[in-house]
């Protein structure tokens, strides 16, 4: 047994430079080719609200909504969702002959189950339905359908979305009701969008729907894209006939900032206010990656749109893989990607948006400031998959003095490789820097392409505390349940001891008193997974499985935590496919 000690961070360096200096940080050479470029955060310079928007999928859940686990839906603090049924068997409305059978009935109870989960408990997400889904005009659709309004007659699509109204008034949800997608193609809407029927279907809908709900928020045209001149048709025509969506909407925009500023326009030269704008689809299946995701995220956060939800391109849609932002492993269970950490860490720009000039470049960042959360956030990401060097400068931190602890300003930079899975984030500097520091610069050498990038600045304690796995007693300690041992003499990791289990299900908790705690841990080839989780939050699932062994590294970072005492839950459980056990063997933690 050893007892705790006191140590200053080894990866850190506290730099005396004086206010009017900017602090210096360094990161590892880059071996791939370089484009330099420059990014400017401006802590004095508050742009807006950090809303989330953007962190929205569509058919991201199950069938009934109940999965994915909290445990890797709540970290991403989803704020949107979009889903109707789509491709459920039956077929919808239309499957049923245009009445509400099963086919219906199982496409609203899907919708529903999905709402739920979303709009109510801990989420407060807003939800689109679709209700040309319910409908059952999906793609898979026969050619012999009948569109609503065929030949002016309107009576079975107002029958029907007299039904969906009601099946939503009585699940006690609200919604908002997207009419029909992408009518500008044939495959959803084959009529044609700039015709009588299409304005017919449209104009009956919304009429219908708000004089059941005056209150109700209804979204379109749903555009399959950016397309600026049906987009004025629809425009001109709606505010003629008095059918304005509530949210404008349109999906895969290639530039968001720009296409939001000429809507804008657009509405305003009409006289049309009080609409705001929403991308329920966005980004392409060959963009799945974390750092285009994490640029296009950036894009959605200074854009002024309301909501944006991630499009789905595999398994739709019921397969509840947050539209392959997880994916599963060898036995069954889901896996964050590099997408999903993109995600988490988005869910961390929180408090007011700062300023951000990325000079004209591909790379880009979304930055914040958040006192109550005691952290400043820099979220970078590449829309050309540009691997030079990003020299980032984060000024003004003299407007922020709540960021300065006793040490200076803590400055961490973690890497976000675009895998999947990805059981963790990189830790590539973690630094301390002089708390009359003006401004800090960090070069950050981006290691691969589709890499995304998350700085994070915090208040730095003058010391940390270091708990060895063997620590069982005292303030800072590890308690171990049953099924797990120890073993000495271990001469790769801290103090030589390592503390083990490789029975799923077995727990043991770290009690410390600070405001963050990094677990080191055995990443090797024979080791699995465990899930982490602090004072009960909802747990996270961390893989140690390793092609080469890290006997002593460090396997995860919490967030920064209200200063006081906490307790981490330490629970094992499966394995990676490539991995020879479950085993997990506990080196030490790192008290902040």
């Amino acid at each position: 047994m050893h007892s705790t000690q006191r140590v200053r961070r080894t990866a850190r360096l506290l730099l005396g430079i004086a206010a009017a200096c900017t602090v210096v940080i360094g990161t590892p050479a880059n071996a791939g080719p370089a484009t330099n470029q420059s990014i400017t955060v401006d802590e004095s310079s508050a742009t807006g609200t950090a809303t989330g928007v953007g962190s929205g999928f569509l058919y991201g859940l199950n069938q009934d909504g109940s999965g994915p686990s909290d445990s890797l839906l709540a970290p991403l603090h989803p704020t949107s969702g979009r889903g109707g049924g789509a491709r459920l068997p039956g077929g919808g409305w239309i499957g049923d002959g245009m009445t509400a059978g099963n086919g219906y009935q199982a496409r609203i109870s899907s919708a529903v189950g999905q709402a739920r989960r979303l709009t109510t408990g801990a989420y407060h997400a807003s939800y689109d339905l679709l209700v040309s889904d319910l409908f059952g005009a999906d793609t898979t659709q026969p050619s012999s359908t009948v569109y609503p309004c065929t030949n002016g007659n309107c009576a079975n699509w107002i029958s029907f979305v007299d039904r969906v109204v009601a099946d939503v008034k009585a699940a006690g949800l609200t919604v908002n009701f997207d009419i029909w997608n992408e009518p500008d193609g044939g495959a959803f809407w084959a009529p044609g969008m700039n015709t009588t029927q299409y304005y017919a279907m449209w104009d009956s809908a919304v009429n219908e729907i708000r004089r059941l709900d005056p209150a109700a928020t209804i979204v379109g045209p749903s555009l399959s894209g950016w397309q600026q001149t049906p987009l004025g048709i629809f425009l001109d025509h709606v505010k003629s006939a008095n059918t304005i969506p509530n949210l404008l909407n349109w999906h895969f925009s290639g530039n968001p900032i720009a296409d939001a500023h000429t809507a804008n326009s657009m509405l305003a030269s009409r006289g049309i206010t009080g609409v705001r704008l929403s991308i329920n689809e966005y980004i392409f299946a060959n963009n799945q990656n974390a750092g285009y995701q994490a640029w296009y995220l950036g894009q959605l956060a200074k854009s002024g749109y309301t909501n944006g939800d991630h499009a789905i391109w595999t398994n739709c849609c019921v397969a509840g893989t947050l539209d392959s932002t997880l994916v599963p492993d060898g036995s069954g269970n889901l896996q964050p990607t590099g997408q999903w950490w993109v995600y988490r860490d988005y869910a961390q720009i929180t408090g007011q948006l700062v300023a951000v000039n990325n000079n004209g470049g591909s790379t880009d960042a979304v930055a914040s400031a958040d006192q109550s959360a005691g952290r400043a956030a820099v979220l970078l990401g590449d829309s050309a998959g540009n691997t030079g060097t990003v020299n980032l400068t984060v000024n003004g931190l003299s407007s922020r003095p709540w960021l300065a602890g006793p040490s200076g300003i803590d400055v961490t930079v973690q890497r976000i490789p675009d895998q999947n899975p990805l059981s963790a984030p990189i830790t590539v500097t973690s630094e301390v820097v002089a708390a009359n520091s003006s401004s800090v610069s960090v070069p950050i050498n981006w290691q691969a392409t589709n890499d995304a990038y998350f700085v994070t600045l915090t208040p730095a304690t003058s010391s940390s505390v270091i708990v060895d796995g063997a620590t069982t007693s005292g303030t800072d300690s590890f308690q171990y349940g049953s099924n797990w041992g120890q073993t000495n003499g271990v001469s790769d990791m801290y103090n030589g001891t390592a503390n083990w289990s490789f029975v799923p299900g077995s727990v043991a908790h770290l009690q410390f008193t600070g405001r963050q705690v990094t677990l080191h841990a055995v990443r090797d080839v024979d080791q699995g997974q465990m899930s982490l989780s602090v004072d009960g939050s909802n747990p996270v699932t961390v893989d140690d499985y390793a092609p080469t062994r890290n006997a002593s590294g460090p396997v995860w970072t919490s967030p920064v935590l209200p200063a006081g005492s906490h307790v981490l839950t330490i629970t094992v459980g499966g394995k990676d496919a490539a991995s020879g056990g479950n085993n997990i063997a506990i080196d030490r933690a790192d008290i902040g």
